[in-house]
C-alpha cells in the first residue's frame, strides 16, 4: 500500500483526522492521567528487591546478564540504563522506577485510546457536552486501568509486564490513528510504526503480541469495507476461540447448552445491530430461550452464591434436570431445517430471503459446532479446521482484502509459534510479496515488504542475547551463545519442555470450572472480580458498566467496537485456553504425577484487565450520554442538572485507588531483601548453598551481584541443576567441586534404581558434589528445601544435618534433630532483619507469609530446646519472641497452645486461642485436644474436642478425633450423643450412620464413666 505524492493529493482526508487542530484540553488531561499514575506508583513502589523474578531482572539489568528464557532483552537494556541513572540511592529502586514510569505512560496512552474510541461515537465532536463525555470516559477508563489490582502490582516492582502494557497501548493508539487516516501517507507511517513496535515489544514479553493479529485487521481490510465485513472477521476470531475450546475438551466434558448459549449471544448482537426483529427472528429467539433452560439455574446459583454465600436449594436446582432444554434444542434444529426450506422454496410474493438465511445459519450453528466437537479433537484437527475457516473467510472477503499487507503481517505473526516459523514466514512472505507485487503491479508491495523489514529490525534486539552471552556474564541462563541450536531453544523456551504451547493447550491440564472460575492461583474469574476495588456484589455494577461500554461502541461504530470486543476475548478466554494452567486434578500419563500452579498467575491476564478497565470508562461515558438523551426533552435546568450529576462518575476511580492501595503498597516491604540477606548470614564462609526455587535463589543473586553481599557463597539451584548448561557453569564459573567432563554431563539422564528410587539429574548432581567435595567446603541447604532434595545416594541426610539459622549444614556427625542453638540464637536475636514482617500495615501476600514463616522454625527449635530441659517458661519466652516477629504465624500459635496445655494452663490457653489473630482457630482447638489425648489427659481431650465441635460444628477432623477418643476410652454414652447429633446434621455421612447403629447395640453398663461411679 505504497503512497506517492500524486496519491496523497487525491486522497480525501477528513478535517478531524490528519488536519485536526491541536486539542489542548485533551493533552492536559492526558498529562494529568500520567501524573496521577506516576505519583501513586512512585509512592507505592518497592524500596528494594521483591520476590519471584524481580531479583533476577534487577541483577541481570545491573550486570547486563541473561535471565530465564526467552530473555526479555529490551527490558534488560532499559533496566541497565535505569540502573545507572542517579535517581535513587538503591539500585533496585532505580530498576523498579522503569516499571513505574512505563506504567504511567501506559495509563496515559490508555486514556488516548479511550478518547479516540469515544470520539467515533459522535458526528459533532466539537460540541462541548460531547467533549466532556469523551474526556470523562477517557479519564475514568485510564484510571480504572491504572489502578486495577494486577496492573498496579506489576507497576511498582521490577517486572516486564508494565513495559509490555505500555507498548501494547501505544500500538493500539497507532492503529486508531491509522484508522482515521486509512490509505494515506500518514496512515501508512502509523501502520509501519505499529508493526515495528509490535516486534520490538516482543523483546520485552511475547504477551503484548496477542493483540496484533486482531488489530492488523485494520491494515488488512480496505477502506470501503462495511459493517458486514467487520462482523465476518470478528466472527472468525470467535470461531477460532470456540474451536480451541471444543477441541481441547474431553468427550462429554462440555454440556450442550454452552455452545448454544454462545451462539445465542452472537445471534442477539447480530439481530439488534441489523434491527431486524421480524417474526422468524423472534421465533428463533424464543426457541433459543427454551434451549438454554439449564443456564438460568446456573446463573441464579452463581449470583446467589456471590451475594449470600449459598447456592440454590436442592428442590429448586432439581428442576434443571427437566429436559426442557433438550426439547428446545431439538425444536431449534428443526426450525433451522425449516428455514433452509423457506430459503430455497419461498412463498410467492415473500421477500424475506435474508431473514431466512440468518435464522437458518444461527439455528443450525449450535448442532454443527457440537458435532465438530464430537467428531474432532486435538491440535492437528484444530489446524485443519482453521485452514478451512480461513479459506471460507478469504473467499467471502477476497475483494476487500489488501493481500500483500495480509501476507506481511501474517509472516511476522509467526513469531507466536516459534523462531523457525518466523524465519520461514519472513522468507516465504517476503518472496511472495515481491513476486506478486511485481507480477500484478500492486504498488503496495513496497509497504508490505517494509512491514517485514521493520519487523526484522525490531526483532533484532534479540541479538543482544548471544552477543552478551558470549562475554560470560555472571548470570547467563542457558548459555545461548554456545550454539545456534541453543539460542533457538532459548528463544523458544525449550528449557520448560519440548512441547510447544500451541500443541500443549489441546491437552487440558485442569477442570474448566477451575481455569475459568475462582480457583487458587489460576482461576480467571477469581482474579477478575478482585481487580477494580468493588468487592462482592458491587463488582456486578462495574461488570455491567464495562459490558455496556463495549456494547455501545459496537452499536455506534462496529468497526471500532467489534475489534475491541475481540481483543478482550482473546486476552481473557484466549489466554486461559493458551496457558492451560494446571489445577492438580489431572495426572501426567507418563510420570503419573500431577501439577498445581505454585503462584498466582494473574499477571498473564493483565491485558484483559487493563482493556476491560478502559471499557469501564466507555461504559461511564455511555451512561452519561444515555441519561442526557433520556432528559433531552426536558427543560434546560433538568438537562444541566442530570448532566452535572452523572458527570460526578468522574470520581468513580477513587474506588480502585482506595480499595487496592493497601494490597499494592510496597513502599515499606523489605521482606525479600531481608529474607535473602538472612540466608546469606546463615551460610558459613565459602559455603556451597543449595537452593530449590525462585525465591531462595533470585533475591540472593540480586544481593550478590548488585549489592556485593557475600559473594563467597556459591549458590547451587537444584531446579536449574537438571540442565547440562547450568552444571557446566557451576563447574567452570563458580568452581563448584564437579569433575564431570562435558561429555559426561551431556549424557546425564534421570533413572530408577532396583529399589524403585528415582534419581533426577539434580539428585545425581548433589551426590556428585558431596562426593567430590570431601568436606572441603561447607554444604548447606535452605530450610525451605524439600526432604527429597536433602538426600545422598538415595538415602535421607536428615541425621547428618544441623540447623544453623535458616540453613541445614551438612555434618559428618550423626544425630536426631541437631541444632546449633548458640549460633541460631545469635542469628535470630542479633543479626537477622525482619523489616515489615510484623507490621500489619505492610501487606503480605501468600508467598511472603509462606516464606517468612520459615523464621518460625528457628524460634520453635529454640523453644523446644528449652522444653527439653523442662524449662517451659523459657520455651514460652521464645514463643513470645517469635510472635513479636510473626504475629500471624499459625505454627507458633499451635506450638504455644500445645505448650500451655502441657503446663496445665487451660484457662490461659482458652483466652490465648480466642485472641489469636489467625483464621484457622479450629485447628488450634483440635491440636490442643489431640495433644491432650496422646499425652493421656483423656478428660481434657474430650472437653476441648467437644468445645471445638460446638464452636465449629462442621469440622470433620474434630468430630472424628472426638469420636475416636470416646470410643477408645469406652465413653459410650458420650459417643452415642456425639454421633447422634452429627448424623442429624449430616445425614449423608453413611459411615457415621452405620457407626450409630453399631453403638446402639453396645451395653451402656460397659461405659467407663459408669463403671467408675459404681452405677
Amino acid at each position: 500500500m505504497e503512497i506517492d505524492i500524486e496519491d496523497e493529493v487525491h486522497n480525501k482526508i477528513s478535517a478531524e483526522s490528519v488536519n485536526s487542530t491541536f486539542d489542548r484540553a485533551n493533552a492536559i488531561i492526558a498529562g494529568l492521567v500520567f501524573l496521577i499514575a506516576l505519583v501513586v506508583y512512585f509512592l507505592t513502589k518497592a524500596p528494594t528487591v521483591s520476590f519471584w523474578d524481580c531479583g533476577e531482572f534487577i541483577a541481570c539489568s545491573y550486570i547486563l546478564g541473561i535471565p530465564h528464557p526467552p530473555g526479555s532483552p529490551l527490558y534488560i537494556i532499559f533496566g541497565r540504563i535505569f540502573a545507572f541513572f542517579p535517581i535513587a540511592a538503591d539500585i533496585s529502586v532505580r530498576v523498579n522506577l522503569f516499571s513505574v514510569i512505563s506504567s504511567a505512560f501506559g495509563a496515559m496512552f490508555g486514556y488516548l485510546v479511550t478518547v479516540r474510541v469515544i470520539r467515533f461515537w459522535y458526528d459533532r465532536r466539537s460540541d462541548i457536552y460531547n467533549k466532556i463525555i469523551i474526556y470523562i470516559g477517557g479519564f475514568t477508563g485510564a484510571l480504572f486501568m491504572a489502578f486495577s489490582m494486577t496492573n498496579w502490582g506489576n507497576s511498582v516492582e521490577a517486572e516486564v509486564y508494565a513495559a509490555a502494557i505500555m507498548v501494547m497501548m501505544i500500538i493500539y493508539w497507532l492503529v486508531l490513528k491509522y484508522f482515521e487516516n486509512r490509505e494515506t501517507a500518514p496512515g501508512g507511517k502509523f501502520m509501519l510504526l505499529a508493526a515495528y513496535m509490535a516486534m520490538l515489544g516482543v523483546g520485552i514479553h511475547l504477551t503484548l503480541y496477542v493483540i496484533v493479529p486482531v488489530l492488523a485487521v485494520y491494515f488488512i481490510l480496505k477502506k470501503e469495507v462495511l459493517t458486514r465485513q467487520w462482523a465476518i472477521v470478528s466472527l472468525f476470531f470467535f470461531v477460532e476461540l470456540f474451536l480451541m475450546f471444543m477441541l481441547s475438551a474431553r468427550p462429554g466434558e462440555i454440556p450442550y447448552y454452552l455452545p448454544v448459549l454462545i451462539i445465542f449471544v452472537v445471534f442477539v448482537f447480530h439481530s439488534v445491530m441489523l434491527n431486524k426483529l421480524v417474526r422468524p427472528i423472534l421465533i428463533t429467539i424464543i426457541l433459543y430461550l427454551f434451549a438454554i433452560y439449564p443456564v438460568y439455574f446456573l446463573a441464579v446459583d452463581t449470583v446467589s452464591s456471590s451475594l449470600t454465600g449459598s447456592g440454590l436449594a436442592e428442590s429448586i436446582s432439581g428442576l434443571a434436570a427437566i429436559p426442557i432444554g433438550w426439547i428446545g434444542f431439538i425444536a431449534l434444529v428443526l426450525w433451522g431445517l425449516f428455514s433452509v426450506f423457506r430459503l430455497y422454496m419461498p412463498v410467492a410474493g415473500e421477500d424475506a430471503g435474508g431473514v431466512w438465511l440468518i435464522t437458518a445459519v444461527y439455528s443450525l450453528a449450535p448442532v454443527v459446532l457440537i458435532g465438530i466437537g464430537y467428531l474432532f479433537s486435538g491440535y492437528y484437527a484444530f489446524m485443519a479446521l482453521t485452514l478451512i475457516v480461513l479459506a471460507l473467510v478469504a473467499l467471502v472477503l477476497w475483494k476487500h482484502i489488501n493481500w500483500l499487507i495480509l501476507i506481511g503481517f501474517g509472516a511476522i505473526s509467526m513469531v507466536i509459534l516459534g523462531f523457525w516459523y518466523l524465519v520461514t514466514g519472513i522468507v516465504v512472505g517476503g518472496t511472495a510479496i515481491m513476486l506478486f507485487g511485481i507480477l500484478f503491479k500492486d504498488k503496495s508491495w513496497k509497504t508490505a515488504l517494509a512491514i517485514i523489514l521493520l519487523a526484522v529490525i525490531g526483532y533484532s534486539v534479540h541479538s543482544y542475547i548471544p552477543i552478551r552471552s558470549a562475554h560470560n556474564p555472571a548470570i547467563d541462563e542457558n548459555n545461548p551463545s554456545r550454539s545456534f541450536t541453543a539460542l533457538v531453544g532459548y528463544l523458544e523456551r525449550k528449557q520448560y519442555g519440548t512441547e510447544t504451547m500451541t500443541s500443549r493447550m489441546f491437552e487440558r491440564r485442569a477442570e474448566w470450572v477451575n481455569q475459568f472460575g475462582d480457583y487458587r492461583h489460576m482461576g480467571f474469574w477469581g482474579f477478575f472480580k478482585d481487580q477494580y476495588g468493588f468487592a462482592g456484589a458491587r463488582f456486578f455494577i462495574i461488570l455491567v458498566l464495562g459490558l455496556f461500554g463495549i456494547w455501545e461502541t459496537i452499536r455506534r461504530k462496529p468497526e471500532i467496537g467489534l475489534p475491541l470486543l475481540t481483543v478482550i476475548l482473546v486476552c481473557s478466554v484466549g489466554i486461559v485456553l493458551y496457558m492451560n494452567f494446571a489445577d492438580g486434578t489431572r495426572l501426567n500419563q507418563i510420570t503419573g504425577m500431577d501439577y498445581l500452579e505454585v503462584r498466582d498467575r494473574d499477571y498473564f491476564f493483565t491485558p484483559a484487565f487493563v482493556f476491560f478497565g478502559l471499557a469501564i470508562g466507555l461504559g461511564i461515558a455511555a451512561f452519561i450520554d444515555l441519561v442526557r438523551d433520556t432528559v433531552k426533552s426536558h427543560g434546560t435546568a433538568v438537562r444541566n442538572a442530570a448532566f452535572g450529576v452523572t458527570s460526578l462518575l468522574v470520581f468513580l476511580p477513587i474506588m480502585p485507588l482506595t480499595g487496592n492501595y493497601f494490597y499494592n503498597d510496597r513502599s515499606r516491604n523489605y521482606m525479600a531483601f531481608d529474607y535473602a540477606d538472612n540466608f546469606l548470614k546463615s551460610c558459613p564462609e565459602n559455603a556451597l548453598f543449595i537452593t530449590s526455587g525462585d525465591n531462595d535463589t533470585f533475591p540472593v543473586w540480586c544481593l550478590q551481584e548488585v549489592y556485593g553481599i557475600r559473594k563467597d557463597v556459591k549458590v547451587i539451584n537444584l531446579s536449574l541443576g537438571n540442565t547440562d548448561w547450568y552444571i557446566k557453569q557451576l563447574r567452570d564459573k563458580l568452581n563448584v567441586p564437579i569433575v564431570w567432563t562435558d561429555s559426561q554431563i551431556d549424557q546425564l539422564r534421570p533413572y530408577k534404581d532396583e529399589e524403585g528410587t528415582v534419581f533426577r539429574i539434580q539428585d545425581q548432581l548433589t551426590d556428585h558434589i558431596i562426593t567430590v567435595n570431601k568436606w572441603k567446603y561447607p554444604i548447606v541447604f535452605t530450610v525451605s528445601s524439600q526432604p527429597e532434595s536433602r538426600r545422598f545416594r538415595g538415602k535421607s541426610l536428615e541425621d547428618n544435618l544441623i540447623i544453623e539459622g535458616l540453613v541445614y549444614r551438612m555434618t559428618p556427625n550423626k544425630g536426631k534433630d541437631q541444632v546449633d542453638i548458640d549460633l541460631t540464637k545469635k542469628l535470630y536475636e542479633g543479626e537477622f532483619e525482619y523489616r515489615g514482617v510484623a507490621d500489619p500495615t505492610v501487606y503480605k501476600d501468600e508467598t511472603s507469609r509462606r516464606l517468612t514463616n520459615n523464621y518460625a522454625q528457628g524460634f520453635l527449635l529454640m523453644a523446644d530446646t528449652m522444653k527439653g530441659l523442662d524449662n517451659y517458661e523459657g520455651a514460652l519466652e521464645y514463643v513470645h519472641k517469635g510472635l513479636k516477629i510473626l504475629p500471624w504465624s499459625y505454627d507458633i500459635y499451635a506450638y504455644a497452645a500445645q505448650t500451655l496445655g502441657q503446663m496445665g494452663h487451660l484457662d490461659t490457653l482458652q483466652a490465648f486461642i480466642d485472641n489469636a489473630p489467625v483464621e484457622e482457630k479450629w485447628k488450634l482447638y483440635f491440636n490442643w485436644g489431640m495433644a491432650a489425648r496422646y499425652e493421656g489427659r483423656v478428660d481434657d481431650a474430650i472437653k476441648v474436642l467437644g468445645q471445638c465441635l460446638r464452636l465449629y460444628p462442621g469440622y470433620t477432623e474434630c468430630y472424628r478425633g472426638l469420636v475416636g477418643t470416646l470410643y477408645q476410652n469406652r465413653r459410650y454414652a458420650g459417643l452415642r450423643q456425639v454421633v447422634n447429633g452429627w448424623v442429624k446434621d449430616h445425614p449423608d455421612d453413611m459411615e457415621s450412620v452405620q457407626l450409630l447403629q453399631q453403638i446402639k447395640g453396645i451395653d451402656i453398663s460397659q461405659d467407663t464413666i459408669l463403671e467408675g461411679s459404681g452405677k
